[in-house]
C-alpha cells in the first residue's frame, strides 16, 4: 500500500511541475505553440528532472529540474536546453512565480492574457 502512495504523490507532483513547465515556456518563448513531455527521472538526491520539447521540435527539447534538498519545492527556473530553444527566449525572462503574479495581477484587472 505505501508503495502505491509514493507512486500516486510522485504522480500528482510530476503533473503540477508539468503545468508550471508549460506556463514558464508559454511566457518566455513567443513562439510557442506546444509542449510534449518525453519523460522523467528521480535521481537519489532526490532531484526530479522532467524532459520534453516544444513545437513538435526535438530540435527544441528541454530538461527541467527541481532540487527539493536545495530547498526547492517547485519548478521555477533552472534546466537545460538546446541552443535552439535557448535562442527563442524573451530577453526579460521571467520564472514561473514571476509568471504567476503578472497574470493574477491582470486578471484582478484586465483579460490576464500575456
Amino acid at each position: 500500500m505505501k508503495h502505491t502512495d509514493q507512486e500516486n504523490e510522485k504522480k500528482a507532483f510530476i503533473s503540477k511541475q508539468e503545468k508550471r513547465i508549460t506556463e514558464f515556456f508559454k511566457y518566455n518563448v513567443p513562439t510557442f505553440k506546444s509542449i510534449t513531455f518525453s519523460g522523467n527521472q528521480t535521481f537519489p538526491t532526490g532531484s526530479v528532472s522532467i524532459d520534453g520539447y516544444i513545437n513538435h521540435d526535438k530540435k527544441l527539447a528541454f530538461s527541467a529540474t527541481i532540487s527539493p534538498a536545495a530547498g526547492e519545492k517547485n519548478f521555477e527556473f533552472q534546466g537545460g536546453e538546446t541552443d535552439a530553444l535557448g535562442k527563442l527566449y524573451r530577453k526579460d525572462m521571467k520564472s514561473v512565480s514571476e509568471i504567476e503574479k503578472i497574470n493574477k495581477s491582470k486578471s484582478n484587472g484586465s483579460s490576464g492574457q500575456y
